[in-house]
């Protein structure tokens, strides 16, 4: 845990970009210190359409999908030192957004091999 799913606009965004892109989003949760290096899935989907503020622009949205029962003030402190990962690494959209979302620790379920 956690799942970090990284929607960007695919027009401003070549191959070698997403990969640094899920590269700082991964060291920004490490950096966190609440997730050792193995337990972070990290993923990134294009966008071939989207608009910011009414108008094309860049952007790219990191969702951290969490097990649930950290605080607000745990989940806070993780989207900014995502965002601080993601602007160290170069990136500055139009727009940069973060959110964190729980998933229901009493259902999730995996297998790991």
């Amino acid at each position: 845990m956690p799942h970090l799913v990284i929607e960007y606009s695919d027009a401003d965004f070549d191959a070698k970009a997403v990969e640094q892109m899920m590269l700082a989003a991964h060291k920004g949760a490490l950096a966190s210190g609440l997730f050792g290096e193995d337990d972070i899935k990290t993923r990134a989907y294009a966008c071939s359409h989207g608009l910011v503020g009414g108008k094309p622009g860049s952007f790219i949205h990191v969702t951290v999908y969490l097990l649930s029962g950290r605080d607000h003030a745990t989940q806070k402190l993780l989207a900014n030192t995502l965002l601080d990962h993601m602007t160290a690494a170069g990136f500055a959209p139009h727009s940069l957004s973060v959110d964190c979302r729980d998933m229901d620790r009493a259902v999730y379920s995996k297998i790991t091999r």
